[in-house]
């Protein structure tokens, strides 16, 4: 089952604060580019897969430029999820995302570099 996802970005001054508290056992079963890699630019599409279904809620990527946080219009509780980023250039980058599954919200971080 697949899923459809529309969101436009705006960059924002980086900001301090507390890292997002990660669930237990995450529901983010995959993301590409995946957590902790280093993958050649530009990325311009952000992938997660969650195992059970999720309804995404909220999204945030932060590298050099600063914050992106991403409107996100989700269709649902769906498995895949596909965002359209803006041509991401070197450096490390910061995704927090925050998703609900049958009733319960879920979240998480995790990073990856772009050559």
């Amino acid at each position: 089952m697949g899923g459809a996802l529309l969101c436009g970005c705006a960059a924002q001054p980086a900001e301090s604060g507390q890292p997002v508290p990660q669930s237990a056992s995450s529901i983010l079963v995959s993301s590409a580019p995946a957590p902790g890699s280093t993958v050649p630019g530009p990325v311009d599409e952000l992938v997660l897969r969650f195992n059970p279904l999720a309804r995404l809620d909220e999204v945030t990527v932060n590298g050099p430029s600063g914050l992106m946080p991403m409107m996100v219009t989700a269709a649902g509780e769906t498995d895949h999820y596909s965002l359209p980023l803006p041509e991401l250039g070197p450096g490390s980058y910061a995704v927090q995302w925050k998703a609900t599954s049958r009733g319960t919200v879920h979240s998480g971080t995790f990073s990856f570099t772009v050559k």
